[in-house]
């Protein structure tokens, strides 16, 4: 016997089932059992008119399936009511058929943009990890720059102490003017050298802070040298504690860096990122000083911050952009009494030097 397709095996399906046996009765079966539910509740409807009005609100719902079969199967339902429903459901399919085709370019639609956004982002991913690793070659050159220039700066160092040595002791051993003045000049050479030195190391460092400051593709890196002009001297901030409300994990590291340098205790709470706020309140309460980064906390770790500084009188300082800078300026302003910007030694040496020389030729 022939395999029947699909529509064969449907046919003749619904032509046994226009008579009583064995399949009909199976199919009756199967279908009672299938939707006994609707059936069950579809069978306490005592006429035709409540019959219809039950069908009417399971099609307005979209549950077709069972209270079609429930209504067709009920005794209430006459020939009339019959070719009522046989033409709903003609129009209920051409309905559906016409949904299902804007349903299928609509998927094709969807398919055709996730696929150009998939390629769009493979493109931005490819970017920015050229960006980065461009940024990374820049960053290794500016640092092994600077590592070279403070190695000639002590170097340097290192040959002008030896000179002011040799000076002193010709001078205590051979009074000759000529000689004397010719070492007098070599030193001062060399201190304006180191002074040469010094603006070039300052200006290194000033690339590199620029640098490691520049945003990347979706990040923003924090400086990781301080130039002396806005660190603070070591004694401004010994004995203090100094709390750290938000910034990101490698800026943080520089905030550390920074006051302990400078002699305080670093504190630090993320602003309720991963930190419980009880935690904020103690360490609010346990700080001298607190450096607030606005930019990088939720609102209700800025309200506390404000709250408990204003109850306590606690000086604090508000930080909008997470830098090494931004942080040297909060804490001058907090300590404005004491914080000074530091000379700068090289100068310092070359004016002194000048002036003895000076003294020494009158």
């Amino acid at each position: 016997m022939a395999r029947l397709d699909d529509y064969a095996l449907h046919s003749a399906a619904v032509q046994m089932g226009r008579s009583r046996n064995r399949l009909a009765e199976s199919i009756q079966d199967e279908l009672d059992q299938r939707h006994a539910t609707i059936v069950k509740a579809l069978r306490r409807l005592p006429d035709r008119v409540s019959l219809e009005a039950a069908w009417q609100e399971a099609v307005a719902a979209g549950e077709i399936a069972g209270a079609l079969w429930a209504t067709l199967t009920h005794p209430a339902c006459d020939p009339i009511l019959a070719e009522v429903i046989s033409q709903q459901m003609h129009m209920i399919q051409h309905q559906a058929g016409a949904s299902l085709r804007l349903d299928i370019a609509h998927y094709r639609a969807l398919q055709e943009e996730n696929a150009a956004l998939a390629r769009s982002l493979a493109t931005a991913q490819q970017r920015c990890e050229r960006q980065s690793q461009e940024k990374a070659g820049e960053l290794e050159q500016l640092q092994a720059q600077l590592i070279r220039t403070r190695s000639e700066v002590i170097s340097r160092d290192t040959e002008l102490g030896a000179l002011r040595e040799e000076l002193e002791a010709l001078r205590a051993a051979v009074p000759d003017q000529a000689a004397r003045r010719r070492l007098e000049h070599q030193l001062m050479y060399q201190e304006e050298r180191n002074a040469r030195l010094c603006l070039e190391n300052a200006r290194l460092r000033k690339e590199l802070d620029a640098a490691l400051s520049a945003p990347a593709p979706g990040v923003a890196l924090a400086s990781t040298s301080v130039s002396p002009d806005e660190g603070a001297t070591e004694a401004s901030l010994e004995g203090h504690r100094i709390l750290c409300v938000g910034g990101r994990e490698n800026v943080v590291v520089v905030y550390r860096k920074l006051i302990e340098q400078a002699g305080g205790q670093f504190l630090h709470h993320d602003g309720g990122v991963e930190d419980r706020f009880g935690q904020l309140d103690s360490a609010l309460g346990a700080a001298d000083l607190v450096i607030c980064q606005t930019g990088c906390i939720s609102h209700n770790a800025y309200w506390r911050v404000k709250d408990h500084c204003k109850r306590t009188g606690k000086r604090c300082a508000f930080v909008e952009n997470p830098s090494a800078a931004g942080l040297a300026r909060g804490l001058r302003c907090l300590l404005s009494d004491a914080l000074v910007e530091s000379q700068d030694e090289v100068q310092t040496a070359v004016s002194g030097s000048a002036m003895t020389a000076g003294m020494q030729q009158t």
